[in-house]
């Protein structure tokens, strides 16, 4: 009998993905940001996605790029869409190389719209999510009939509906999926983020504080409305 077992069920990752190649500018905003919420990104796996980047990524210096993550507590894994010289040096970093993110809804290039292909069923929790506790939807929805408690942690590959508060961490869409959505009875989360981009509990609109909201991305902004 083999001494170990290979699985294919794959955790959800984060994706970082920078704007510019400017490594000062990016060591600036990424300590800012995760001074906020130190503790929510210490040993976050993440993957650093090339993506938004275009023909610049060849100035990207990968190496200062994952050592600044490290260096803040962050885990990169991996990469996805760097050229091929990122892909030569991702193992001597201790990176692995995923494929880049499906297209985004509406982005084909004959014009159609497309989405993301997941499970029909979605996946229904009726308990509370309690601090600590972690859900995951993989390739499909997940629907929530019961609160989310701060330090509690809700994901999935395709929308989420949170019929009750939320105080703890919501996160859709997050492998990549831009087109999908947040909806929320009562919104009091730590964080919030559809493909990877999130905000955190001190960036929520006051006003909407409590109130019924749905999330969604719109360009390359989070975009939060009142139901």
């Amino acid at each position: 009998m083999s001494s170990f077992e290979i699985k294919g069920k794959v955790a959800p990752c984060t994706l970082f993905r920078p704007l510019t190649t400017d490594l000062a500018v990016l060591t600036g905003d990424v300590e800012e940001r995760l001074s906020q919420t130190p503790e929510f990104f210490r040993n976050m796996a993440v993957i650093v996605d090339f993506s938004a980047l275009g023909q610049t990524r060849d100035g990207l210096d990968l190496n200062g790029l994952v050592r600044l993550l490290r260096d803040q507590g962050m885990m990169p894994v991996g990469i996805q869409g760097g050229n091929e010289y990122h892909e030569r040096l991702a193992p001597a970093l201790h990176l692995g190389v995923f494929p880049e993110s499906r297209p985004a809804p509406g982005r084909s290039s004959s014009g159609s719209t497309s989405a993301p292909v997941l499970d029909a069923l979605a996946m229904v929790v009726d308990k509370p999510v309690r601090s600590g506790q972690q859900v995951y939807a993989k390739g499909r929805d997940l629907i929530v009939l019961a609160p989310v408690g701060q330090g509690a942690e809700v994901i999935a590959d395709g929308n989420i509906h949170i019929y009750a508060p939320l105080r703890g961490r919501a996160l859709a869409g997050v492998m990549g999926n831009e087109g999908a959505r947040i909806f929320c009875k009562e919104l009091r989360a730590e964080l919030i983020s559809v493909a990877g981009l999130y905000r955190v509990s001190e960036d929520l609109p006051e006003d909407l504080q409590g109130a019924s909201v749905q999330v969604r991305l719109t360009g390359r902004q989070l975009l939060i409305e009142s139901l």
